[in-house]
């Protein structure tokens, strides 16, 4: 498959600018000048945004993991669920805590439900190295895209990620373009599986309710 792309647009869907969130208003994609300069109106839609500190995550990011991968309920190299990597206390003591809950892990077997606990945990994992690096305020949406954003690409990325910076200095029009770069493999040719998860962020990232 081929990736088409214009500035401020989500691939492959470049009729429109996505919608463009900033903590001094919402500005919805109207179309492209001739020049292919992407033009916004105000909207009357104006989202809350709080400091990263406050924000956790909600169904959104939980969701769209759950709906996109498959959790592992057989232990398999110590990995259970949606990739958690069960550390060797929670193996020694057989189970792994989720906000003050207890889920036994001693058969190495978990159920759906246990994995979509277990999730939780890690998105409170991802949303406190956010904490650490992200000093702008966010709407809910934006930070539930961010979640889902590295926890597929790994929370490691966070501290010197383009996405960050760009977010830092107030880059509001330029952060989708910026999450849909680099989907390409090795060999040169598109990953589609990547290409996909990075559409889903910008949508994510670019929610207006209404309006998305």
């Amino acid at each position: 498959m081929l990736f088409d792309k214009r500035k401020g647009s989500l691939l492959n869907y470049i009729q429109l600018p996505l919608n463009v969130v900033t903590p001094n208003g919402t500005y919805l994609g109207t179309g492209y000048k001739a020049t292919g300069e992407p033009t916004y109106i105000l909207s009357h839609v104006r989202l809350t945004v709080f400091p990263v500190v406050d924000l956790v995550f909600s169904e959104m990011s939980k969701n769209a993991i759950i709906d996109t991968s498959t959790p592992t309920l057989d232990m398999k190299d110590n990995i259970l669920g949606y990739g958690y990597q069960v550390t060797n206390t929670e193996l020694r003591y057989g189970f792994i805590t989720v906000a003050s809950q207890r889920i036994d892990i001693s058969t190495k077997k978990i159920t759906k439900q246990m994995a979509n606990f277990i999730l939780e945990k890690q998105l409170r994992n991802v949303g406190n190295v956010l904490e650490k690096f992200v000093k702008k305020e966010l709407s809910q949406p934006q930070f539930d895209a961010l979640l889902y954003y590295f926890y597929n690409e790994g929370v490691d990325k966070i501290e010197k990620h383009p996405i960050i910076a760009l977010i830092n200095n107030e880059k509001w029009y330029d952060i989708t373009d910026e999450i849909q770069t680099n989907i390409k493999k090795n060999n040169g040719q598109f990953d589609e599986k990547l290409a996909a998860m990075k559409i889903k962020t910008s949508k994510m990232w670019s929610f207006v309710p209404g309006f998305s």
